[in-house]
């Protein structure tokens, strides 16, 4: 049955760019609805593991299983056909466009009028507004993103994310420069993604403790190999930084 399997299964998972191992033989499995957080050094492999989640790279080898089927995401688009989306800080915002705009970049809803199509603003606008409102976040959609503190920026592209239902969410580094107030206003919007959807999270973070906070599971990838993987709730955050460090 396909609620028996893991969302996420990866088999021995490695790339090479060159004589360079990225990532080496890293194997794990997701469950449904768990969220699990990938931490480790500058180098470790973690942003070259996300880029092959989501198609970016290519494996040099290894299998992924995604609902027991494998796959082999050969860009974005085909991980986002299956159920993968990602939010990175920041860098799919686009700064002089207000909050409704970003919301609806490259996918924009447009309006007949005759034999005449027209963008069809007031719904985007209605509609981006609703979908902030969902993760807590009241603003003016007309805003431009600019205007934005950085915590209202990452639930505007973890809305964004969101918005296409999927079954498998990846955050890279989400909590980097936010204030404390965006810091627990992001905090709580990722467990009340986890309790209202059946969606599994990666969160890639140098935030030990916050890393520790919202995730079911930690990763400790180390030179560009897995050290360990284990209930968050087992794992202290002195005995994370002992294993990056030795």
């Amino acid at each position: 049955m396909k609620g028996s399997v893991p969302l996420l299964r990866v088999e021995g998972l490695s790339k090479s760019f060159g004589a360079i191992r990225a990532v080496h033989g890293v194997s794990f499995e997701l469950e449904r609805g768990k969220i699990l957080g990938l931490v480790g050094d500058n180098g470790a492999g973690k942003s070259t593991l996300l880029s092959m989640l989501f198609g970016r790279l290519q494996p040099t080898s290894g299998k992924m299983f995604f609902e027991g089927e494998e796959v082999r995401f050969r860009d974005p688009s085909d991980a986002m056909k299956r159920g993968v989306a990602i939010a990175y800080q920041f860098l799919d915002l686009v700064e002089i466009a207000p909050l409704w705009a970003n919301f609806f970049m490259g996918r924009e809803l447009t309006r007949r009028v005759g034999p005449f199509g027209f963008l069809d603003k007031k719904k985007m606008q209605s509609l981006t507004e609703e979908k902030l409102a969902h993760c807590g976040y009241k603003a003016d959609v007309n805003l431009e993103v600019r205007e934005l503190s950085g915590g209202e920026r990452q639930i505007l592209a973890v809305s964004k994310a969101m918005e296409t239902n999927p079954k498998l969410l990846l955050l890279d580094e989400p909590f980097t420069l936010l204030s404390i107030e965006d810091t627990d206003r992001f905090v709580c919007l990722v467990k009340e993604i986890n309790k209202k959807t059946s969606a599994s999270i990666i969160v890639v973070s140098h935030t030990l403790s916050l890393v520790k906070e919202v995730s079911h599971y930690i990763m400790l990838l180390k030179a560009g190999e897995k050290a360990f993987f284990e209930p968050a709730a087992s794992v202290s955050i002195d005995r994370i930084i002992e294993v990056m460090l030795h």
